[in-house]
């Protein structure tokens, strides 16, 4: 493969919500720069992007996939993004490697959810931005409503830098505003877009505004850099089915699109906390982040990367910011699809893969010197979770093992053991999201899980104060067992735990069996008398006891600790704890009635709203308990246009009759794990 300079590189992400051609854009892109023989299918799963047996399945893209092309004397590398909001993971990590955003927009469908989270986040990165509009030879396309459409979503900066040649709805082919003498409706937009390009750069506006000119060099010059300030939004018009405008689109990335020279990615000093820009030099120290991970059991484990500063040579060393330590790499490779070809080094811009490198993930900064790493990657938190175990018992540690591997390929996948409940949970984006992972499982590693929903982490704590005793005494033949304890037992303050208090005077028990009665409480504290679930908040006091200078014994007082704090607890009042989280929705206004009433009918109280361009932010508190399914919910009420975000806020009392059917479920659960051990 041809060295290139790092002036000769373009790197672009392709995305947009789901359905909206990203992958056809693609393989109409690697077609015309004769990178590929044919133009694959979506429906027979043949195309270069989306190589996946999942994706394949599902028809549409479940991961980023890195391609190149090599067009007009420019390497362009291509990341075709998915568009499933459950997988928004693979849009954050793609928009990393870009300098500019292709954000692709159906003609037919419009503005959609993703197609704004890919807006906003392009924005987040200091990326350029190109809306590129797909198939618009559908039915009943209108270009002016397309239009009108991407301006008042995105703003006046978009301008149509390709018209449609075709007469009413039908569409033939474009008009490039850009090349030779364009007449009418292109000229004018011509004429908009070099006069937004040129408040890039001051000298330049007043220079055009003096004579109403501008050479294809200064052109040139400034196109790319007010791309990335948003000074001018391009649009394209294309249809990758039928190779209409692709041409057109690719000449212009090929030439004005901003180049990694330009690249403006934030920085922060770890040591410090201070932020500051990235300054892309071509022969600087070398500066690349992970953007990509693959766990396959055929090839191993492979790192996508981009380089921004400096030259990354195969098999050097470098530095990573997740350990701080030095780390060889193996052989560098550049990747169309899964398809690999090793190349020699990469220059700044450079997107390459890696292999055998097990230390690095997604996020890591990969460094030669200094003291600027790149920001976090802002990956949302995942809200849907499954419980799960293995069908066969006995391979609790290999899936422990296989499940942290499909984590590391996506950091908004998360397998942990919940402390609370002791059940071991797979945490998602959607429920889709955890079947496409469960299947990933099954055909990559030959794993089949149980699952089933999570246990709420419902608490207990007590509301009165109450004391008494607990006198142990055993004797069977031999050493007895003696201890008696006298507790009080009083609510504590929210939030602040556990808290045992020694009050003993006069040394009615000795020192050493102090610690043993504090062991009993707290393991009486694991399951409590509500409904089994840990208590919390309690401040138990040990103000008197009794102990027998030959059975006396430290067994003796954590038993005395333990059944003393089950019988006293009945007195104080016990009630049941739920989690209540913050919840955060983003709407389109018009289901503004449906969204509050649903909130209100989970018991949720609204704490705020809020507006994000067209759509309507509703702030909630909710009980975890009533939204542990709120993903399927959200989507059907906004039909796929609405997102959520929640984190855990405190823990409140339960109502009590919704506490009475826990207890009922608790119960029945307890007598079922008897049956079944007896069995």
């Amino acid at each position: 493969m041809a060295k290139y300079k790092s002036s000769d590189l373009r790197n672009i992400a392709l995305c947009g919500h789901s359905g909206a051609g990203k992958t056809i854009l693609a393989e109409a892109m690697l077609l015309k720069a004769k990178m590929i023989g044919r133009l694959g299918s979506i429906i027979d799963g043949s195309t270069v992007s989306d190589y996946e047996k999942e994706e394949r399945e599902h028809r549409y893209s479940l991961n980023s996939s890195v391609l190149h092309a090599v067009h007009a004397g420019k390497f362009i590398n291509i990341v075709d993004t998915p568009g499933q909001v459950d997988f928004q993971g693979g849009l954050i990590g793609g928009l990393a490697a870009a300098d500019c955003a292709l954000i692709c927009v159906n003609a037919m469908r419009g503005i959609e959810l993703m197609t704004r989270k890919a807006w906003d986040l392009a924005g987040r990165y200091r990326l350029g931005r190109i809306v590129v509009v797909t198939r618009m030879d559908g039915e009943n396309v209108n270009c002016q409503e397309i239009l009108a459409g991407i301006q008042k979503a995105f703003g006046p900066k978009c301008v149509p830098f390709t018209l449609n040649t075709g007469e009413g709805a039908s569409f033939s082919g474009v008009t490039p505003i850009l090349s030779g003498v364009p007449e009418g409706k292109a000229a004018e937009s011509r004429q908009i877009a070099i006069e937004n390009a040129v408040e890039a750069d001051d000298a330049l506006m007043e220079n055009y505004l003096e004579s109403g000119e501008i050479s294809p060099e200064q052109l040139l010059g400034v196109m790319p850099r007010a791309i990335l300030s948003g000074a001018v939004v391009p649009i394209f018009m294309t249809s990758g089915e039928k190779d209409l405008g692709v041409a057109e689109l690719l000449d212009f990335v090929a030439a004005y699109a901003p180049g990694p020279l330009l690249s403006k990615r934030g920085l922060v000093n770890p040591e410090t906390g201070e932020e500051s820009v990235l300054e892309a030099k071509e022969d600087g120290p070398v500066l690349a982040q992970v953007f990509k991970v693959v766990s396959d059991p055929h090839v191993g484990r492979l790192c996508y990367l981009r380089v921004f500063s400096g030259n990354l040579e195969s098999k050097s060393q470098i530095s990573l910011s997740s350990s701080g330590r030095g780390e060889r790499l193996s052989q560098l490779f550049a990747a169309q699809g899964e398809k690999r070809e090793e190349v020699p080094d990469a220059a700044a811009g450079g997107v390459v893969g890696v292999s055998k490198v097990d230390n690095l993930h997604i996020g890591d900064t990969l460094y030669g010197s200094g003291d600027w790493r790149f920001e976090k990657m802002p990956f949302p938190h995942p809200m849907t979770g499954l419980a799960v175990a293995p069908k066969n018992r006995g391979d609790e540690q290999k899936m422990g093992l296989n499940l942290h591997r499909l984590c590391e390929e996506d950091p908004t996948f998360v397998f942990e053991r919940s402390e609370r409940t002791g059940e071991q949970v797979i945490s998602g984006l959607g429920q889709v999201h955890l079947d496409v992972m469960l299947s990933r499982l099954k055909s990559r590693y030959g794993m089949e899980l149980e699952t089933r929903p999570p246990k709420v982490p419902y608490l207990e704590t007590v509301t009165r104060e109450a004391e008494g005793s607990y006198r142990h005494k055993k004797q069977s033949g031999g050493a007895g067992q003696f201890g008696e304890v006298h507790l009080r037992i009083k609510p504590n303050d929210r939030g602040k735990g556990f808290e045992f208090v020694n009050a003993i005077v006069g040394g009615v028990i000795s020192g050493p069996f102090i610690p043993s009665v504090e062991k009993g409480v707290k393991k009486a504290l694991d399951r409590g008398p509500v409904a089994g679930f840990p208590m919390v908040d309690v401040v138990v006091e040990l103000f008197f006891g009794k102990e027998h200078p030959v059975d006396s014994k430290d067994i003796a007082f954590q038993i005395a600790g333990e059944m003393g704090f089950k019988e006293i607890v009945e007195g104080c009042k016990p009630v049941l704890l739920e989690p209540i989280v913050d919840l955060e929705i983003v709407f389109p206004a018009q289901y503004f009635g449906d969204i509050s009433g649903d909130i209100s009918s989970r018991r949720g109280r609204p704490t705020g709203t809020d507006q994000m361009g067209e759509m309507q932010v509703l702030k909630a508190q909710v009980p975890l308990a009533e939204v542990m399914d709120y993903g399927s919910t959200i989507k059907a009420i906004t039909q796929g246009e609405g997102s959520y975000s929640m984190q855990l806020s405190h823990y409140e009392p339960v109502p009590a009759n919704i506490a009475q059917q826990v207890r009922e479920r608790a119960k029945a659960m307890q007598e079922a794990g008897k049956t079944s051990a007896r069995a």
